[in-house]
């Protein structure tokens, strides 16, 4: 029975064999290791492109300490273009160096439209924090566009993103001093969240520069305090 199974991969073209391991990757890097134990061939088939490309590195530490293996291997997964070793590389080199804010903001802005949630939280805020009306215009349209007006969901992703934050040494805090977290438009009142980030007995404001002016509250205060 196993050498009729190790004959149907055998039996399966590099392509499709490179699908099948990065679709497994793309869900579970651990599940992705343990398929590469299964036959020659999977093992072979792991150092395809398409699969660092998709691989999952949600298991990973942003920060590793100069271990060569996760050094290589966030190496080939950066150069194959995954997009969330993209937006950690991003976000490292925009928030973690002096030297390197303008390349951390073009990663961000290159995640951002790889549809990383993540990453169009950041770009998009660091965009809308900005005093040019311009800016403020695209950060908002960038957030509008990705995220409904759903409190849990920007929740979920704020949280995602501090943790992320959680384990750097944050150099550059300039683009969130003195911004601005209150709607441009005088007429509003604004919709003021809670401590733990919205009121969940409220529905969301209708504006969305309300709604996202007062989430650029909730990110900068938490960012101050990392």
């Amino acid at each position: 029975m196993a050498a009729t199974q190790y004959s149907i991969v055998e039996a399966l073209p590099q392509d499709m064999l490179a699908e099948i391991l990065s679709r497994v990757g793309r869900d579970s890097c651990q599940q992705l290791f343990l398929t590469k134990t299964v036959c020659r061939d999977f093992s072979e088939v792991s150092f395809d492109p398409l699969v660092f490309k998709r691989l999952c590195l949600d298991r990973f530490p942003i920060v590793h300490f100069g271990n060569p293996k996760l050094t290589m291997l966030f190496d080939r997964c950066f150069f194959y273009g995954n997009p969330n070793m993209i937006y950690r590389r991003g976000l490292t080199c925009y928030f973690n160096s002096h030297d390197y804010t303008e390349l951390g903001l073009r990663l961000l802005k290159q995640a951002t439209e790889m549809k990383v949630l993540e990453a169009v939280y950041v770009y998009g805020l660091i965009m809308f924090a900005k005093h040019e009306i311009k800016f403020r215009d695209v950060g908002l349209q960038i957030l509008i566009e990705a995220f409904p007006p759903l409190p849990d969901l920007v929740v979920a992703v704020r949280n995602r993103v501090f943790a992320m934050l959680s384990r750097l040494w944050l150099f550059n805090r300039q683009p969130f001093e003195e911004v601005a977290t209150r709607c441009p438009n005088l007429a509003h009142q604004g919709y003021w969240p809670d401590a733990h980030g919205w009121e969940q007995q409220l529905q969301p404001p209708d504006c969305m520069s309300c709604f996202w002016a007062f989430e650029l509250g909730v990110f900068v205060q938490r960012f101050h305090y990392q």
